[in-house]
C-alpha cells in the first residue's frame, strides 16, 4: 500500500519534470531545486485533496504538508542531479 503513495505521485509529477530538465542538463542547479519545490507543493496539495475528498485550504496550514513537499523536492533534486543528469558530449 505504501508503494501506491510513492509510485503514483512520482510517475505523475517527478518523471515529466525530470524529462524536461534532462533536455538542458545542469547538476545541482538552484533553479531546478526551486522548480522541484514548486511542483512538489502542487503535487502534495493535489494528492492530499484527492485522498481526503475535501478540497479545503486547511492542508496548507499543516507542518506535514511543507515537510513532505520539501523533503520530496530535495530527494528528487538530489536524485536527478547525481544519477539522471547526463552532460552531453561536445561532439
Amino acid at each position: 500500500m505504501f508503494s501506491f503513495y510513492v509510485i503514483i505521485p512520482y510517475l505523475l509529477f517527478a518523471v515529466p519534470v525530470q524529462v524536461l530538465f534532462n533536455k538542458n542538463p545542469k547538476k545541482f542547479s538552484l533553479l531546478y531545486f526551486c522548480l522541484y519545490i514548486f511542483f512538489s507543493l502542487l503535487a502534495v496539495f493535489i494528492y492530499s485533496s484527492v485522498l481526503n475528498f475535501d478540497i479545503s485550504m486547511e492542508v496548507l496550514t499543516t507542518k506535514n504538508y511543507y515537510a513532505i513537499s520539501l523533503s520530496a523536492a530535495l530527494i528528487f533534486w538530489f536524485w536527478d542531479s547525481v544519477f539522471l543528469q547526463k552532460k552531453r558530449s561536445a561532439s
